[in-house]
């Protein structure tokens, strides 16, 4: 008799994380009465879950299956939540549920295969690619960018949770602090920064979960972490351009966050694609068990991850190319967003020009992935429009028209391929 996919037993966990997520539970569990928390609440919740995950560890200790590492896995994710949807007082008790809260996820389903995923072996490089955009280094750069979006996001939480009374801003006044104590941030239910943060939390274990042939072994995850990349990233950055219309000013620590979510985005698209590539090519009942590609080959290409780091660096940039044209079109997309700051611009176009130089360079910037350089024509829409609606409030004609005519020009180059 076929078991169920999720009471299914998993024999590649190893016993001695299950005594660590143990420990973990453990020290959940006394944490409150050695830091105060402040918070009943979250002393409950953090009690009742350092209990469960000592008794789910070790019923799953002999007898592991998928259903129950997902459950621990699910709580360490809400022991990360807690303390913003209490909105813990005391920073103790916040940065101790982050951090147990990573570590038990890491411990039931990061570090080892996931509960039913393939043998991750070769081939690994997707039938026509010349290289396998499921390796270590291809990964690299998401990882880091994701991370650091973490620690703007946890420094922005902190503000917010009321455990630091400045924040920093080196360009703009009121800036970060007139963005984060917003009527739109205060409208949310816990700290949006904080949200955020935890939101980054999980694109950095999708980012590391899996192994080097993630893209037919477990083409739902590869999906999942595409999600979190490109479609959270956009409305990400659409949050942030709309900044100066909502709140009235710019914020740079959420330009900065925006800014590496944006870059992560040509880094990711092409491993989505391969994923995607392998789902029309075997069929869609393999997305969540994976299956063999025709047409896959061996990766002969890829350094490993103790290789030098130029190696490994030359190597995360397979896929992701600069062409002259498309650098061009991001700085003139910037130079159109500053546009009514340096020629005094008011009315409509004051609002405009934000909007349409921030896509311009969102648009550029995702057009570096070779598998998404067509996406560059949309440009050619936002150039139309600069122009279109310059001469329509007869304001700063001049300047627009060279703008929207260099931004119509620079999209049609494709640029060149690796």
């Amino acid at each position: 008799m076929v078991q169920n996919e999720s009471t299914r037993q998993v024999s590649h966990v190893p016993t001695w994380s299950f005594f660590v997520i143990a420990a973990l539970g453990l020290w959940l569990f006394t944490a409150p009465a050695a830091f105060d928390f402040h918070s009943s609440k979250l002393v409950i919740s953090d009690m009742v879950c350092g209990a469960l995950l000592v008794f789910l560890s070790m019923c799953c200790r002999k007898n592991p299956k998928q259903l129950m590492l997902w459950l621990i896995a699910l709580i360490g994710i809400w022991i990360q939540f807690s303390p913003l949807l209490y909105w813990a007082p005391n920073p103790g008790s916040y940065y101790i549920n982050v951090l147990i809260g990573c570590l038990v996820i890491t411990f039931s389903v990061i570090l080892f295969p996931l509960p039913g995923e393939l043998p991750d072996a070769e081939p690994t490089v997707p039938p026509g690619w010349k290289y396998n955009p499921s390796s270590g280094p291809q990964r690299l750069p998401i990882a880091i960018l994701v991370f650091f979006c973490w620690t703007i996001s946890r420094y922005l939480a902190a503000y917010q949770l009321g455990y630091i009374e400045t924040i920093w801003d080196p360009f703009f006044v009121p800036g970060t602090v007139a963005v984060i104590e917003s009527t739109v941030s205060k409208d949310f239910f816990v700290s949006d920064a904080g949200l955020g943060a935890l939101a980054y939390t999980v694109e950095f274990f999708t980012t590391c979960q899996g192994g080097k042939a993630r893209w037919r072994t477990a083409p739902w995850l590869v999906l999942v972490f595409g999600i979190l990349v490109v479609p959270v990233g956009l409305v990400s950055m659409t949050l942030v351009i709309l900044q100066p219309l909502v709140v009235g000013t710019w914020c740079t620590l959420c330009l900065a966050t925006a800014s590496c979510m944006l870059i992560a985005i040509p880094f990711a698209i092409d491993e989505v694609a391969a994923s995607l590539q392998f789902l029309k090519l075997t069929g869609w009942k393999n997305l969540f068990r994976g299956g063999e590609c025709p047409g896959a080959m061996v990766d002969e290409r890829t350094p490993e991850m103790n290789h030098s780091m130029l190696e490994i660096v030359k190597a995360g940039a397979w896929g992701v190319t600069l062409p002259w044209n498309l650098v061009l079109l991001v700085v003139v997309g910037i130079f159109l967003m500053a546009t009514p700051a340096i020629f005094h611009i008011e009315g409509l176009l004051f609002d405009t020009d934000p909007i349409l130089g921030a896509f311009t360079v969102v648009a550029s910037v995702v057009s570096f992935s070779e598998r998404m350089r067509k996406f560059r024509w949309a440009v050619l829409f936002f150039g139309l429009a600069v122009l279109a609606l310059a001469w329509i409030v007869s304001q700063g004609v001049l300047v627009h028209s060279v703008i929207g005519i260099l931004m119509v020009l620079l999209c049609i180059r494709k640029g060149e391929l690796d």
